[in-house]
């Protein structure tokens, strides 16, 4: 009975160990505690904002001019152009990499000339578009735009004026080169963002004197010739109306072919103010000449001398009075 029991008690040590044995192996093993060498750094605060250890750096600005060198191939037609010039960029700080480019255009050459720390320059050809104006043909006067922008957005233009000027041996066909000059304009493209941009503009003019001789005195002549036929007295009023009719059919043709040249318009210039002028005072030459060859047809001799005398001051004064209205813009 004694080893029975013993026997009991043995087994019942075995099992009550296995369990033990079996509840340490389950459960999960602890890690030491680290020490506080060894304990990581701690991560920084969502408050905390990175721009604060890195401030962006400030705007770049760019001092730009221009030395204009040649013009060319100008249309009047779609207001196109090409032009030659030296682009100096002076910088602010370092980097002084500014890309420059055109607005109104496009660029068919550009050549790094100087390069210096915080000083640029470059030369550039361009083909360029411009709004023409042929209003007040032949006496019109152009501006030829060049537009600058820098395509980093990070920087500011200025206009050097002492750099912008105009080479004085600068010539376009057919026109005088007056002046050149620059002017700085600023775009928002939204709330945050602005773009200065420089636009640079050569003034042309026609010369005056030949714009005059070639489309002003011929229609002097014509009216002179006209002027002359009021002298015809009465008697001669037949010849004096064929000579009125073809004078005008002469204007119509001159304008037709001093007007030949410009491109389609939807506006009046100034020489067709003022050959439009030419045509009423030339009916109104015809109406009275008309009018004395009627007279004299019925044998109304005193009709039509006062129809002479009337042209005599009509005429002129209504030729001189449109003119005055063309010239002066009033019309």
């Amino acid at each position: 009975m004694r080893a029975f029991l013993l026997f009991l008690i043995a087994v019942s040590a075995f099992l009550t160990g296995a369990s033990t044995s079996a509840t340490a192996s389950a459960l999960p093993a602890h890690r030491p505690a680290a020490s506080a060498a060894e304990a990581p750094p701690p991560a920084p605060s969502a408050s905390a904002d990175p721009r604060e250890e890195h401030p962006p750096q400030a705007a770049q600005t760019v001092r730009v001019g221009i030395e204009l060198v040649s013009l060319g191939k100008f249309e009047v037609g779609p207001g196109s152009f090409q032009a030659e010039f030296y682009v100096t960029a002076h910088c602010a700080r370092e980097p002084c990499e500014p890309d420059l480019d055109v607005t109104n255009g496009k660029l068919t050459g550009k050549e790094r000339v100087l390069d210096d720390k915080l000083h640029q320059e470059y030369r550039i050809r361009a083909e360029l578009i411009g709004y023409v104006d042929l209003s007040e043909f032949p006496f019109d006067a152009h501006t030829l735009p060049i537009s600058l922008v820098d395509k980093n957005l990070g920087s500011t233009l200025e206009l050097d004026a002492a750099e912008t000027k105009l080479d004085p041996e600068v010539r376009l066909a057919g026109w005088d080169v007056a002046s050149f000059d620059g002017k700085l304009r600023t775009h928002a493209l939204d709330a945050q963002h602005k773009v200065t941009e420089l636009e640079f503009s050569a003034h042309i003019t026609r010369p005056r004197i030949s714009a005059f001789f070639k489309s002003i005195v011929p229609a002097i002549f014509m009216i002179f010739v006209m002027g002359f036929t009021l002298l015809l007295k009465p008697k001669s009023a037949a010849s004096r109306l064929t000579a009125a009719t073809g004078g005008l059919m002469t204007v119509v043709m001159f304008h037709v072919s001093a007007t030949s040249a410009l491109p389609p318009l939807g506006y009046l210039t100034r020489l067709d103010k003022f050959l439009i002028a030419t045509y009423f005072v030339y009916l109104v030459n015809i109406g009275f000449s008309v009018a004395m060859v009627r007279f004299d047809e019925k044998k109304n001799d005193r009709a039509a001398e006062l129809m002479y005398s009337a042209a005599a001051g009509v005429v002129p004064g209504i030729g001189l009075l449109a003119w005055l209205l063309v010239f002066l813009r009033v019309m």
